[in-house]
């Protein structure tokens, strides 16, 4: 069955062109990043697409730290979580939430692995470790416990939630809250050179590519060469 766009979204151009699954395709997955939804999301979308090869908007470095540092940062926030219920005080659970899922393997690579252990298919992490660890160098100060504290007291919604809502506005209204930016078109480069090599090695076969739904965006067209089929993970119109 071929695929079918809503109206807002098939309005736009780099979303028109539709065309039935071929055997031979490269499908970008647009997802939201920590979203607690997004495990059985993926896991759909994995199993309607049958992907040979998949590769994710992951580094090795990101994916090494939480493996051997997450435990212990989500131990200091449950810590100040503990704390403040014994002291009566008011916190967000949404909030606590969200800080946990920053150090918490990305669902991204458990949903993907899982995946590929059971149907036998590579996943591939290509992302940049250089702007992993441009970010994860500061999270001591991010996650120190003033900080932690703050986050769980404070008014803020959690950045998942802002994603979430300046998703929608892009998808069903084509309004754009958030810019593209310099460092974005530099990893989408990295990425797509990464996958046209793939690509070279593994002639045939259907490609996944599962990214942050803002990189479905891409303003250079870097992804273009390989005529992407894009999909918002939450876009429920979408059939195959």
């Amino acid at each position: 069955m071929p695929f079918v766009l809503s109206p807002t979204v098939q309005n736009r151009p780099e979303y028109g062109n539709v065309s039935p699954m071929a055997e031979k395709a490269f499908v970008m997955l647009g997802v939201i990043h920590r979203d607690e939804e997004g495990p059985v999301l993926l896991k759909g979308w994995l199993d309607r697409i049958r992907p040979d090869v998949i590769t994710l908007e992951l580094s090795h470095y990101g994916i090494r730290f939480r493996r051997e540092r997450g435990e212990e940062y989500k131990r200091r926030i449950d810590r100040i979580a503990e704390r403040l219920r014994e002291n009566g005080e008011l916190y967000s659970e949404e909030n606590l939430v969200s800080l946990r899922l920053y150090m918490d393997m990305p669902y991204e690579f458990d949903v993907a692995s899982r995946f590929s252990a059971e149907y036998g298919i590579p996943v591939h992490l290509i992302d940049m470790d250089f702007f992993s660890y441009v970010k994860l160098r500061a999270v001591d100060d991010l996650l120190s416990e003033e900080n932690i504290e703050k986050a769980l007291t404070g008014t803020d919604r959690p950045i998942v939630n802002q994603e979430k809502a300046m998703a929608r506005l892009y998808f069903e209204k084509g309004i754009k809250t958030s810019s593209y930016d310099r460092e974005m078109y530099i990893r989408d480069r990295y990425m797509s050179v990464k996958i046209r090599d793939l690509m070279r090695h593994n002639r045939g076969g259907r490609f996944l590519h599962v990214c942050g739904w803002q990189h479905l965006q891409d303003p250079a067209n870097l992804y273009g060469p390989f005529n992407p089929t894009k999909v918002f993970f939450y876009d429920k119109t979408l059939c195959l």
